[in-house]
Protein backbone atom coordinates (compact mmCIF):
# COMPACT_ATOMS: atom_id res chain seq x y z
CA UNK A 1 0.00 0.00 0.00
CA UNK A 2 1.54 3.14 -0.70
CA UNK A 3 1.46 6.41 1.08
CA UNK A 4 2.59 9.70 0.25
CA UNK A 5 1.65 11.86 3.07
CA UNK A 6 4.38 13.76 4.69
CA UNK A 7 5.76 11.69 8.02
CA UNK A 8 4.91 14.76 9.56
CA UNK A 9 1.77 12.94 10.67
CA UNK A 10 3.97 9.97 12.24
CA UNK A 11 6.44 11.93 14.33
CA UNK A 12 6.62 11.13 17.63
CA UNK A 13 7.17 14.89 19.23
CA UNK A 14 9.84 16.43 21.01
CA UNK A 15 7.81 16.30 24.42
CA UNK A 16 7.85 11.80 24.24
CA UNK A 17 11.90 11.99 23.03
CA UNK A 18 14.95 11.46 25.26
CA UNK A 19 17.04 14.93 24.22
CA UNK A 20 20.17 15.58 25.38
CA UNK A 21 23.08 18.31 25.16
CA UNK A 22 26.78 17.28 24.82
CA UNK A 23 27.70 17.43 28.06
CA UNK A 24 24.83 15.03 29.34
CA UNK A 25 26.56 11.76 30.80
CA UNK A 26 25.36 8.60 29.64
CA UNK A 27 23.47 7.90 33.40
CA UNK A 28 21.23 10.72 31.84
CA UNK A 29 20.94 9.06 28.92
CA UNK A 30 20.01 6.26 30.06
CA UNK A 31 17.93 7.27 32.64
CA UNK A 32 16.00 9.25 29.61
CA UNK A 33 15.75 6.64 27.52
CA UNK A 34 14.06 4.40 29.90
CA UNK A 35 11.95 7.31 31.45
CA UNK A 36 10.51 7.87 27.23
CA UNK A 37 10.27 3.77 26.36
CA UNK A 38 13.08 4.19 23.55
CA UNK A 39 15.57 2.90 22.36
CA UNK A 40 17.70 6.04 21.24
CA UNK A 41 18.54 9.23 22.86
CA UNK A 42 18.60 12.43 20.51
CA UNK A 43 22.17 14.67 21.16
CA UNK A 44 20.98 18.53 20.37
CA UNK A 45 22.50 21.75 20.63
CA UNK A 46 20.99 24.87 22.57
CA UNK A 47 18.70 25.60 19.22
CA UNK A 48 17.74 22.34 18.79
CA UNK A 49 20.06 21.19 16.05
CA UNK A 50 20.61 17.23 15.74
CA UNK A 51 24.39 16.70 16.99
CA UNK A 52 24.15 13.13 16.95
CA UNK A 53 22.01 10.29 18.49
CA UNK A 54 23.21 6.90 21.15
CA UNK A 55 21.10 4.28 20.88
CA UNK A 56 20.65 0.64 22.37
CA UNK A 57 22.95 -0.58 20.03
CA UNK A 58 25.47 1.80 20.75
CA UNK A 59 25.88 0.66 24.88
CA UNK A 60 25.85 -3.11 23.98
CA UNK A 61 28.82 -2.12 22.02
CA UNK A 62 30.12 -0.13 24.50
CA UNK A 63 29.65 -3.05 27.27
CA UNK A 64 31.34 -5.42 25.00
CA UNK A 65 34.28 -3.68 24.05
CA UNK A 66 35.35 -1.13 27.02
CA UNK A 67 37.04 -2.92 29.89
CA UNK A 68 36.41 0.75 32.32
CA UNK A 69 34.41 0.21 35.39
CA UNK A 70 30.67 1.07 34.64
CA UNK A 71 30.42 3.77 37.10
CA UNK A 72 33.51 5.53 35.38
CA UNK A 73 31.32 4.94 31.76
CA UNK A 74 28.64 6.43 33.39
CA UNK A 75 29.91 10.02 34.23
CA UNK A 76 31.61 9.71 30.24
CA UNK A 77 29.46 12.34 27.74
CA UNK A 78 27.23 10.51 26.16
CA UNK A 79 28.10 11.76 23.06
CA UNK A 80 31.41 10.24 23.18
CA UNK A 81 29.61 6.71 22.95
CA UNK A 82 27.32 7.74 20.16
CA UNK A 83 27.33 8.39 16.61
CA UNK A 84 28.00 11.81 15.36
CA UNK A 85 27.23 11.78 11.74
CA UNK A 86 23.40 10.42 12.86
CA UNK A 87 21.09 9.91 9.65
CA UNK A 88 17.82 11.78 9.57
CA UNK A 89 15.05 12.50 7.30
CA UNK A 90 13.10 16.15 6.09
CA UNK A 91 9.97 17.02 7.03
CA UNK A 92 8.65 16.89 3.87
CA UNK A 93 9.70 13.21 2.87
CA UNK A 94 6.73 10.88 2.12
CA UNK A 95 6.06 7.92 4.41
CA UNK A 96 6.92 5.71 1.53
CA UNK A 97 10.58 7.23 1.50
CA UNK A 98 11.16 7.07 5.01
CA UNK A 99 10.20 3.52 5.21
CA UNK A 100 12.81 2.93 2.34
CA UNK A 101 15.46 4.48 3.59
CA UNK A 102 14.91 2.84 7.13
CA UNK A 103 14.82 -0.83 5.52
CA UNK A 104 18.01 0.18 3.30
CA UNK A 105 19.76 1.96 6.15
CA UNK A 106 18.43 -0.87 8.57
CA UNK A 107 17.20 1.70 11.18
CA UNK A 108 14.27 1.42 13.39
CA UNK A 109 14.45 5.07 15.03
CA UNK A 110 14.95 8.01 12.52
CA UNK A 111 15.30 11.95 13.94
CA UNK A 112 13.02 14.04 11.50
CA UNK A 113 14.65 17.46 11.34
CA UNK A 114 13.72 21.17 9.22
CA UNK A 115 15.64 22.33 6.74
CA UNK A 116 17.73 23.85 8.94
CA UNK A 117 18.30 21.09 11.11
CA UNK A 118 16.18 21.38 13.71
CA UNK A 119 15.12 18.32 15.55
CA UNK A 120 11.27 18.19 15.26
CA UNK A 121 10.29 14.68 16.09
CA UNK A 122 11.29 10.53 15.78
CA UNK A 123 10.06 8.10 13.42
CA UNK A 124 9.57 4.65 14.88
CA UNK A 125 9.61 2.01 12.06
CA UNK A 126 6.60 0.61 13.79
CA UNK A 127 4.42 3.83 13.46
CA UNK A 128 4.95 4.03 9.59
CA UNK A 129 2.52 0.60 8.74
Amino acid sequence: MSNNQSVESRLIPLSKLPLISKEDNLKKALDLMTEKRLGIALIIDSEKKLLGVLTDGDLRRLLLTRQDPLPALLVSPAITYGNKSPKSISVDTTIDLAREKMVAEEIWDLPVVSSDGVVLGLLHRHSLG
